[in-house]
């Protein structure tokens, strides 16, 4: 009888044993499937999040492109501003040289002492008159009628 309750108590141990094992197994097996699950949701957000970072990453990169793109416009439109403004500042520095030396030849026109005999030929003056008036020589008079018109000298 000893021996029938050793081996019951060898096979109820091994029985518990087995079924320690058994519980621990499928308790394993239930983790698993539970991590597994956890994990296959967490990769479904990270994908989703992937999607949505590169959707983000495509439009910041179209506006990089757009803003260089711009930019290099603004770029060629300045250089050819500056361009135009070079060539307007010699046009003014043309202009305004012309304008002293008509400024110039107005004032030694103004200040010559022939001024006032090219009037008097313009208003019909002689050599001879020239020549009393302003003590000029008769080549001085007859160059002067001929430069600024009037009468034919004799």
């Amino acid at each position: 009888m000893l021996a029938l309750a050793n081996t019951l108590t060898n096979v109820f141990n091994d029985n518990v044993v087995l079924i320690g094992f058994g519980i621990m197994l499928v308790a394993f097996f239930i983790a698993m499937l539970i991590a597994l699950i956890w994990l296959s949701r967490l990769v479904w957000r990270l994908k989703r999040d992937s999607a949505n970072l590169i959707t983000l990453v495509d439009g910041n990169k179209n506006d990089v492109f757009g803003l260089c793109s711009a930019a290099l416009t603004v770029n060629e439109n300045t250089a050819i501003a500056h361009e135009q403004l070079h060539d307007l500042k010699q046009q003014l520095a043309g202009v305004l040289d012309k304008i002293n030396e008509l400024q110039q030849s107005q004032l030694v026109n103004v200040d010559s002492p022939y001024n006032v005999d090219i009037r008097k030929i313009r208003d019909g003056a002689s050599i001879d008159e020239l020549m009393h008036q302003s003590d000029l020589s008769y080549d001085e008079a007859a160059l002067l009628i001929r430069l600024h018109g009037g009468k034919k000298p004799n």
